[in-house]
C-alpha cells in the first residue's frame, strides 16, 4: 500500500509542477498583455480591446486548476484550531474526515461543471469580445479544476490513512 502511495505521490508531484508552470505562463502572458495594452495607450493613444479582455478570460484557467496544488502544499485558506490541539490518531482522523469531505464536494462540483460545459456547448453561445470564443471553453476550467482537486485530495486522504494505520500498529503490544 505504501509503495503504491509513493508512486501516486510521484505522479501528483509531476502534475503539481506542470500545473504551477502552466499557471506561471498564463499569469506572465496576462501581465505582458496588460503591459502591451498600457504601452499602446501611452504611445499611440489607443490599444486593442482583446489585450484587456484576455487576462480576465484566462483567470479561471489559473484559479481552478490550482485548487489541488494549493491543497497539497497546504497554502489554501484554512483555520488551524483543531489540528493544532490534536495529536496522533485524533489528528489523523480529523484530516481523514476533512479530505473525505473535500473529495465528496469536489465530485459534486465536477459533475456540475461537466453539465454546465455540456449545456453551453449545446447552446452554442459565444463571448462578446473582440476575439470570439465559444462560451463553453470559458467554463472548462471548472470541471478540470475539480477533477484535479479530487486527485490531489485522494493523495492527501490516502497518506493520512497510511499514517493512521501506522499509528494503530504502533499502539499494539
Amino acid at each position: 500500500m505504501e509503495k503504491a502511495l509513493r508512486t501516486y505521490q510521484k505522479i501528483i508531484e509531476l502534475m503539481s509542477k506542470i500545473i504551477l508552470t502552466l499557471a506561471a505562463i498564463v499569469i506572465g502572458l496576462d501581465v505582458f498583455s496588460i503591459f502591451l495594452e498600457a504601452l499602446g495607450r501611452y504611445v499611440v493613444g489607443s490599444s486593442r480591446a482583446f489585450m484587456e479582455e484576455l487576462p480576465r478570460l484566462f483567470v479561471p484557467f489559473i484559479v481552478f486548476p490550482m485548487m489541488g496544488v494549493l491543497l497539497r502544499l497546504k497554502k489554501h485558506i484554512n483555520v488551524e484550531i483543531l489540528p493544532e490541539r490534536l495529536t496522533g490518531k485524533a489528528r489523523s482522523l480529523l484530516f481523514i474526515v476533512v479530505y473525505s469531505v473535500v473529495v465528496a464536494v469536489a465530485i459534486q462540483f465536477l459533475i456540475a461543471g461537466i453539465i454546465a460545459v455540456q449545456r453551453y456547448y449545446q447552446l452554442g453561445y459565444e463571448t462578446h469580445t473582440e476575439i470570439v470564443f465559444k462560451l463553453w471553453i470559458t467554463y472548462l476550467p471548472f470541471p478540470i479544476g475539480f477533477g484535479l482537486l479530487i486527485l490531489f485530495a485522494v493523495e492527501s486522504l490516502w497518506s493520512e490513512l497510511v499514517t493512521l494505520i501506522k499509528l494503530c500498529r504502533s499502539d499494539k503490544p
